[in-house]
């Protein structure tokens, strides 16, 4: 049993243990205050500054050969709102930064009027020196796109957005995305995913601030059907990524969605499905539905680990 003046005594160093935790506190924030540096200022993107150069085409970027088009110069006065952006750093050089986003540029004017020059489409944003400054551009495909490298997109869309980067350890990077509106008929959506390349132009051996510059191919992964608000079977929610272990798989491309039809206990029925590329995103496997007993799922995601499983 503990005496009367051991309670008193502990009560006593309680109480100078308190005063002294008051008094460390007191000094940490006197010393946090004085510390305190405010964040630097955002880097603004070449389209938010009408000082700096508007969108400019990815063949130009690449071959240095002057290309315009009505979208690209709306664009770079327009300064239309982008949403759902994604952002991938080349893993061979950190300098190198490239990020998309849902970029509705040719749809509205600098007022927020219609423009009606095009839907929304996956912006094309690079950074050479980390993230300092960026120049704007989109994936080749779009609406009005009638450079070089038009021919090269092989998508059967009006629009397209959420995007979706990964890279390999060779120079290239990989853009999927999600379609909606049929060009031939703009009150249907067929709900198509796609995977856009882009590479160093002088091969895995050139400099590497060009990897990822260059737009080498986009083509369909799975097609949807034709219905109205996406009544059909409808593709969305996206998810990519790069086996860059150096491994026997290095290199391959794995593509993940999930598929829309309609009839669930909440109204509609989806489902996961996966593909992969081991020709750099030149073609795909036929898809695979991973959820074989599971249903109403979606957003998925992708991880390689370090022997190359997935």
């Amino acid at each position: 049993m503990k005496s009367v003046r051991w309670f008193n005594q502990n009560l006593l160093f309680s109480h100078l243990r308190i005063a002294a935790a008051v008094t460390l506190m007191a000094a940490a924030a006197v010393s946090a205050i004085a510390s305190f540096k405010p964040d630097p200022p955002n880097t603004r993107l070449t389209n938010d500054d009408p000082a700096l150069s508007g969108y400019t085409s990815d063949y130009t970027l690449v071959t240095a050969i002057p290309y315009t088009d009505a979208v690209l110069m709306a664009c770079s006065k327009s300064r239309g709102r982008q949403n759902e952006p994604a952002v991938a750093v080349d893993p061979r050089n950190p300098q190198v930064i490239v990020g998309s986003s849902n970029d509705y540029c040719p749809v509205f004017n600098e007022d927020g009027t219609l423009l009606g020059l095009g839907d929304v489409w996956l912006g094309y944003y690079r950074s050479q020196d980390g993230g300092a400054t960026f120049v704007s551009s989109l994936v080749p495909g779009y609406q009005g796109d009638t450079s070089p490298y038009a021919a090269r997109s092989h998508v059967r869309t009006a629009d397209s957005g959420d995007p979706v980067l990964a890279w390999d350890n060779h120079g290239r990077l990989f853009a999927g995305s999600e379609s909606s509106t049929n060009p031939e008929r703009p009150t249907q959506t067929f709900g198509d995913v796609w995977v856009a390349t882009f590479e160093n132009p002088n091969g895995s051996g050139g400099a590497t601030s060009d990897d990822g510059k260059e737009f080498v191919t986009s083509v369909d992964v799975a097609t949807g059907s034709a219905a109205p608000n996406l009544l059909g079977k409808f593709h969305d929610k996206t998810a990519i990524e790069v086996d860059r272990t150096g491994g026997t798989c290095d290199g391959n491309v794995y593509f993940a969605w999930a598929r829309f039809t309609g009839g669930g206990s909440n109204g509609f029925n989806s489902s996961i499905y996966f593909v992969r590329s081991t020709d750099h995103g030149r073609t795909f496997s036929s898809p695979m539905k991973l959820s074989q007993t599971v249903h109403d799922i979606q957003f998925p995601d992708i991880s390689v680990t370090g022997n190359g499983h997935v």
